[in-house]
């Protein structure tokens, strides 16, 4: 039996009550399986009673019904519901003990997101900030203060070389700071058409990720710690926009997958998977062994999705000089 109760939008508690005789089922299984290769004193290998196995074993037998039944359980209802989770569910309130068995699962589903136009969009172009003499003697002004710095600028060659170095990267910063002013008004621009729920869960893992990471960058040896969790709490209020601003682009370059029917294949994932063992120093084969044991390759195959999806949307850009104000397209066409 499954009770489904609405938690919110995206919210769904279901509570599953599972016949005795079907847990009975699995329960001889294990047994079985147990029997076979355990290792009793005063027993044969595969000739241990069942009422010692079920006994001394319990604990063994009992992760197993659970391990075992309630994915399968689980994940034959959300089909048969026709549900599509957002992430991992939450499964809570196991009890074996009346023969049974009974648990709550409590999941998070997927929004319906409707996007009217993700490809045209107009952006106005942004030209990287030119990199002045000036900006260069500044950021060198301010390493002439560092002491590890000071023999090698004063030496006339290599004070050039790092003034080119210091150009490149004010360079690279300024593309990097016009691109990320792109992409801020595309992603306005989507999110004004594109209103849809955010799954809680998801949201609050996300805001906890950024937290933590800006957590740890703090000097807090002097706090206690009623102090260091109420600065916490303070820190996941404040990256909880941000949060929410991930979430909801990530289901919409999911939204833009599934429209573009992308895919991922063996080439796009050998890779990415080289790219990671080139930034880790392993070896490719070393690189996927880690990311199957940590379960980790479905994840980077949706990351890599997800990018192509995004992708799309920059290569499908409409890009524009400046804003054509109301009465100026006549004039234009006059000086054509």
């Amino acid at each position: 039996m499954i009770e489904v109760s609405e938690k919110s939008a995206l919210g769904r508690e279901m509570l599953f009550d599972i016949e005795k005789s079907r847990v009975d089922e699995e329960r001889r299984l294990i047994v079985k399986e147990i029997k076979e290769n355990a290792s009793v004193e005063g027993f044969r290998k595969g000739k241990v009673p069942e009422s010692i196995i079920e006994s001394k074993f319990s604990d063994v037998i009992k992760e197993n019904l659970i391990k075992r039944i309630i994915p399968e359980i689980y994940f034959s209802a959300i089909k048969e519901k026709g549900f599509l989770p957002a992430a991992e569910p939450d499964v809570f309130g196991v009890d074996l003990d009346g023969g049974g068995l009974k648990f709550k699962v409590y999941l998070e589903l997927k929004p319906e997101v409707t996007l009217k136009k993700y490809k045209g969009i107009s952006v106005k172009k942004r030209t990287p900030e030119p990199v002045t003499e000036k900006h260069v003697d500044e950021v060198l002004a301010e390493w002439e203060k560092r002491p590890e710095f000071a023999a090698t600028i004063i030496d006339p060659s290599k004070r050039k070389a790092w003034r080119d170095r210091i150009r490149q990267q004010l360079e690279d910063y300024n593309r990097m700071h016009a691109s990320m002013e792109e992409d801020k008004q595309l992603w306005d621009e989507l999110f004004k058409n594109a209103d849809f729920p955010l799954p809680g869960k998801m949201v609050n893992e996300q805001a906890a990720r950024y937290a933590e990471d800006y957590f740890n960058r703090m000097d807090l040896k002097e706090k206690t710690q009623e102090e260091k969790e109420k600065i916490a709490k303070e820190i996941f209020e404040k990256v909880k926009p941000e949060a929410e601003a991930s979430v909801r682009r990530y289901f919409i370059l999911d939204k833009v997958a599934e429209s573009e029917k992308i895919e991922v294949g063996e080439e796009d994932l050998n890779s990415r998977i080289t790219e990671l063992s080139r930034s880790t120093g392993d070896s490719v084969e070393q690189m996927k062994e880690k990311l199957e044991k940590a379960g980790k390759m479905d994840d980077l195959k949706d990351e890599i999705r997800i990018q192509k999806a995004f992708k799309v949307l920059k290569d499908n850009i409409h890009f524009i000089q400046r804003v054509i104000l109301p009465g100026e397209e006549k004039k234009l066409e006059t000086l054509k």
